[in-house]
C-alpha cells in the first residue's frame, strides 16, 4: 500500500510540475522565474525543509535559484562537497545525513551535456527504517522533478550551444582576410551541423561582373574550390556559371559541383535599395536539415552577407587604383597596407597620357558639356582598363590626363620591365584612341580625328598611400619632369626620358629616335628624351 502510495505522489509530483512548466512556456517566464514558482511548490508537496536548483540561465550563466535554504546556498549542508560530487567531472548521485538533516542531490543531465544540478534538504526520520523510507522517496521525487526539468532545460542548452557557435563565427569573420574568416567560419559552422558541402558565390563588388568569386567547401571544411585565391585563367567560367546562379538564371554551375537538393541562403545588401551581392548552398549529410541547423544557418548567412559588404567597401576603396587581380592579392594578407601600400622609395615606371588639343575640341566639335564629358568618361575608362591590363596602378586623373605607375604595389619585376610595360601600354591607349571616332558615339570626331600626346619615364618614387583618403600616389623630381615631359609631345607622340631607354631590358622590341633636348621652366638642365618610333 505504501509503494501505491508513493508512486501516486510521484506521479502527481511530476504531473504538477510539467503543468507549471508548460504554464511557464505559454506566458514566457524566463528560467528565473520558473524556478521561482517550481522549488516553493516542490518544497510544499513533499513538506521539506528546502530544495535548490543550480542551472544555466538565459544569459547562458550558471546561476542558483533556492527555496527556504538562504539566496547565497550558504545553508544548503555540507554545500562545498555536494557540489564537489555532482559537478560536471564527477556527476554523482549524493546522499548525506546527520542525525537530524537528509541531503540528496543529483547533476542534471540534458542530451548528454551536463547542465547544472538539484537538491533536497529534508529533516532526517525519528527511526532508521523512517530515515531510509524518507530518504528512498526524496530520491524518486528528485529524479522526476529533474526529468521533466531536463525537457524544458534542452531549450536552454540549444540557445545555449547556438549562442557560443555564434560567437565563434562572429570571431573568425573579423578575421582581416576574408578568405581565412570564412575558411574558419565554415570549419565551426560544420561541428554545429551536418554539413556535407557549402558553395558561397558572392561578388567582390557589386557593380563589376568581373569581381564575382566562388568557394566550395567539402568534407566539413575542406576548401577544394576559391576564385578569390587563384587568378588562373581557366576558372574564368566558374565565375560566369557563378553569375547565372547568383541571378538565377541558371543552376549549372551546382551541377557541374554535384551539389543538389541543398538549403540555399541569399546574402542581400540594403532596405530600400536591396542588391543581392551573395548566396549560399549547402547539401546535408543526412536527408535534410533541422530547425536548428537551419537558424544557424540563416545566422552564418547573416554573418557572411555583413562581412562580404564589408570586404565589397574594402574592395571598391582598392580598385580606385588597382586591377582586380593585384585587388584579390593584396586582401590575401592582413598587414598589406604596412606590407604593400607603406609609403617607400622605388624605381617606377611613369606614364603621362593626355588628349591632344582638347580644349579646341571641347569648343568647336563637341561644344556641350554633356558630349565633353562623355568623351572624358569613356577614353579615361578604357584608358584606365588599359593601364590594369599592363599591370599598371591608375595614380590620378588631372583634367583629360591620365596618370598611371608600373611597379606597385608588389615590385615583382625588375625596373626596366615596369619602363617596358609602361611603354607599351601607351602604345595601347594611343591606337584606342586613334579608333575612338569609329565609335557611333563620337562620328563627330572623324574628320579631324582624335590623338594623344605622351611622357614616359623610369624615375625613383617616394611611393604609396598618402594624406586623409589613404590615396596611392608618389613623389619626386621625375614625377613631376614626366608631367613636363609630356607636355612636349606633339600629338601621337610617345616621348621617353633618354636616361629611362638605357634601362630598357635586352630584346624590349622598341625604336626609337634620336636624343632631343629641351629646356623647361624651373628646372636646371635641359630634358633629354627620345620619342618612340612608330609602329
Amino acid at each position: 500500500m505504501a509503494d501505491d502510495t508513493d508512486l501516486r505522489e510521484l506521479y502527481e509530483l511530476r504531473n504538477s510540475v510539467d503543468e507549471l512548466i508548460e504554464e511557464g512556456l505559454v506566458k514566457h517566464w524566463s528560467v528565473a522565474e520558473l524556478l521561482g514558482a517550481l522549488l516553493p511548490r516542490v518544497v510544499t508537496r513533499l513538506g521539506i525543509k528546502g530544495a535548490f536548483v543550480e542551472t544555466y540561465s538565459e544569459d547562458l550563466g550558471l546561476h542558483l535559484f533556492t527555496q527556504g535554504l538562504g539566496e547565497s546556498g550558504d545553508d544548503i549542508p555540507w554545500m562545498r562537497e555536494v557540489f564537489e560530487r555532482t559537478s560536471e567531472n564527477a556527476r554523482e548521485r549524493v546522499e548525506a545525513n546527520d542525525p537530524h538533516v537528509t541531503v540528496i542531490a543529483q547533476h542534471l543531465d540534458v542530451a548528454g551535456t551536463w547542465f547544472g544540478r538539484a537538491g533536497l534538504v529534508s529533516a532526517r526520520g525519528a527511526t532508521e527504517s523512517q530515515s531510509r523510507r524518507d530518504t528512498a522517496r526524496l530520491q524518486g521525487a528528485l529524479h522526476a522533478v529533474c526529468e521533466v526539468l531536463d525537457n524544458y532545460l534542452f531549450a536552454i542548452r540549444a540557445a545555449r550551444e547556438k549562442h557560443n557557435v555564434l560567437m565563434r563565427l562572429g570571431k573568425a569573420l573579423r578575421h582581416r582576410v576574408l578568405g581565412e574568416g570564412v575558411k574558419a567560419a565554415v570549419s565551426i559552422l560544420s561541428e554545429a551541423i551536418p554539413m556535407d558541402r557549402m558553395v558561397l558565390v558572392y561578388m567582390a563588388e557589386e557593380t563589376s561582373a568581373n569581381t564575382l568569386h566562388v568557394q566550395m567547401f567539402t568534407g566539413g571544411a575542406a576548401l577544394v574550390l576559391d576564385t578569390l585565391a587563384s587568378q588562373d585563367s581557366s576558372l574564368t567560367r566558374i565565375r560566369a556559371l557563378g553569375r547565372a546562379c547568383l541571378e538565377g538564371a541558371s543552376t549549372e554551375l551546382l551541377d557541374e559541383l554535384g551539389v543538389k537538393n541543398a538549403a540555399e541562403e541569399v546574402l542581400i545588401n540594403g532596405i530600400t535599395k536591396s542588391v543581392v551581392v551573395g548566396k549560399i548552398v549547402v547539401t546535408s549529410t543526412t536527408a535534410s536539415f533541422n530547425t536548428y541547423d537551419r537558424e544557424l544557418l540563416s545566422a552564418f548567412a547573416g554573418f557572411i552577407r555583413q562581412r562580404v559588404v564589408d570586404f565589397n567597401k574594402e574592395w571598391r576603396a582598392l580598385a580606385l587604383a588597382f586591377r582586380p587581380d593585384d585587388v584579390g592579392r593584396l586582401l590575401q594578407h592582413d598587414d598589406y597596407e604596412q606590407r604593400f601600400l607603406a609609403p617607400r622609395e622605388e624605381n617606377v615606371g611613369i606614364l603621362y597620357i593626355d588628349i591632344a588639343g582638347f580644349t579646341k575640341i571641347s569648343e568647336t566639335i563637341l561644344r556641350t558639356p554633356a558630349n565633353v564629358a562623355q568623351l572624358v568618361e569613356t577614353w579615361s575608362r578604357d584608358a584606365v582598363d588599359i593601364v590594369w591590363r599592363h599591370g599598371g596602378v591608375f595614380d590620378k586623373m588631372v583634367g583629360d590626363c591620365v596618370i598611371a605607375l608600373f611597379g606597385p604595389p608588389f615590385y615583382d619585376e625588375p625596373p626596366g620591365q615596369r619602363l617596358a610595360r609602361a611603354i607599351q601600354c601607351a602604345v595601347d591607349v594611343r591606337a584606342m584612341t586613334h579608333a575612338l571616332p569609329h565609335r557611333a558615339a563620337f562620328e563627330a570626331l572623324r574628320e579631324c580625328g582624335l590623338h594623344v600626346s605622351t611622357g614616359v619615364n623610369l624615375a625613383p618614387l617616394f611611393v604609396g598611400q598618402f594624406g586623409p583618403n589613404s590615396n596611392f600616389t608618389g613623389f619626386s623630381s621625375g614625377m613631376n619632369n614626366t608631367a613636363r615631359l609630356q607636355g612636349c609631345a606633339a600629338q601621337g607622340e610617345i616621348l621617353v626620358m633618354n636616361d629611362a631607354v638605357t634601362a630598357l631590358p635586352d630584346g624590349h622590341g622598341f625604336t626609337f629616335g634620336e636624343t632631343r633636348r629641351v629646356t623647361v621652366k624651373n628646372v636646371a638642365e635641359p630634358l633629354a628624351f627620345r620619342a618612340l618610333a612608330a609602329f
